[in-house]
């Protein structure tokens, strides 16, 4: 394993054909589930994604689901390129993450917004989220929200969680490249 690392893709990263793109080396090891943080959105939008990107924020009671991943640690210069580390974008940390098929506890390597979201505006019960307003700087585009509900589905996570996901806020925002690069025109949100 030295010369492997494991990573949690909560984000577009659920999607092998999205992280291979720049990761060919990662293998899917399964569904997981980091507890006592949020999934978020925040910034002005990024310009491959036409929205906000996903974060984590750490929060107590909630959890976030993703895929867990085994990299070459030859990618990984490759996958902090593309999480924009060198930029102050993201910023690398190591989490515990639940695996879902083996219910053992795996260190991963996530990232989390240098700019993390200070308010809860997209809430895990359905109910919430609808009675909440999202400021635009918080919405995912439509094609990035595609993305992660594809990977979702893909890396076997709960189907309450994929349905949440359907549900969150978008601003509308289609990056036709990227929906026919991933193949996203089956995927339907709510």
């Amino acid at each position: 394993m030295a010369n492997k690392f494991y990573y949690f893709g909560f984000g577009s990263n659920m999607l092998a054909s999205r992280i291979h793109i720049q990761n060919p080396t990662a293998q899917r090891i399964g569904a997981g589930k980091l507890e006592n943080y949020r999934l978020d959105f925040q910034g002005v939008g990024s310009n491959t994604w036409l929205g906000a990107p996903a974060t984590i924020v750490p929060t107590p009671g909630t959890d976030v689901f993703g895929a867990i991943w085994e990299i070459d640690m030859c990618n990984l210069k490759d996958l902090d390129s593309q999480e924009g580390v060198s930029d102050g974008l993201y910023i690398p940390i190591n989490v515990p993450v639940q695996s879902l098929s083996t219910n053992s506890e795996i260190i991963c390597r996530a990232y989390h917004l240098s700019q993390q979201p200070e308010t809860i505006v997209h809430g895990q019960a359905a109910a919430a989220a609808a009675d909440v307003e999202v400021p635009s700087n918080r919405q995912p585009s439509h094609t990035y929200l595609k993305v992660l509900v594809k990977g979702a589905e893909e890396s076997g996570i709960p189907a309450d969680y994929v349905k949440w996901l359907r549900g969150l806020k978008h601003n509308g925002n289609q990056v036709e490249a990227m929906e026919l690069k991933l193949q996203l025109s089956t995927v339907k949100l709510s």
